[in-house]
């Protein structure tokens, strides 16, 4: 937040759980936020897909350790919210993994049976790609919701959270600040 008074720029700094307040003579700064990214941006260890950022875990966990493992990074279980992206992650995982792997999503209907949310937002779930005849809850356990290949593409089907399959955290977008400072 910035306010400009005579000649002299009060400034607002929220950040890190605390509040700077000053007073700058001389030079005016203002900024401006822009949506996405530079192309050059080095966004490791995530991986830019379509207009998301992704990881690709390459280790066999647990549904609830996926979580834990994605958070640890700053990042979270991804979320698969329209048909282009859940295509766009589709391709890029048959181009640069072994079809047989099963990967961990964010979504699960451990609030209730059949109401499938996503864990980060707490929405439900508006677009599905489910296998045929899934969700299922097959033996009355299946909760969790992963990816596994269904020719030609991956699919979404439900599984036991306990489960250890691979995982894919997503990132938020960086946001590009610009400052100007005359």
């Amino acid at each position: 937040m910035l306010i400009n008074i005579l000649n002299a720029s009060i400034f607002i700094l929220l950040g890190c759980g605390s509040i700077v307040l000053g007073v700058q003579r001389g030079p005016r700064i203002s900024t401006t936020v822009l949506e996405g990214y530079p192309d050059e941006l080095n966004v490791s260890p995530f991986t830019k897909v379509g207009k998301k950022l992704y990881n690709f875990g390459q280790s066999k966990v647990s549904w609830f350790q996926a979580n834990l493992i994605c958070r640890s990074m700053g990042g979270y279980l991804a979320s698969i919210e329209n048909q282009n992206e859940m295509s766009e992650l589709s391709d890029y995982l048959k181009a640069n993994y072994p079809t047989d792997r099963w990967w961990w999503l964010s979504g699960s209907d451990l609030q209730g049976e059949g109401d499938f949310y996503w864990y980060r937002t707490g929405e439900r779930l508006t677009y599905t790609d489910w296998s045929i005849g899934q969700p299922d809850n097959a033996g009355g356990s299946e909760n969790c919701v992963h990816l596994w290949y269904k020719d030609p593409k991956f699919q979404m089907n439900d599984w036991i959270c306990s489960q250890a399959a691979f995982y894919i955290c997503e990132a938020d977008k960086p946001t590009t600040v610009v400052v100007s400072v005359f």
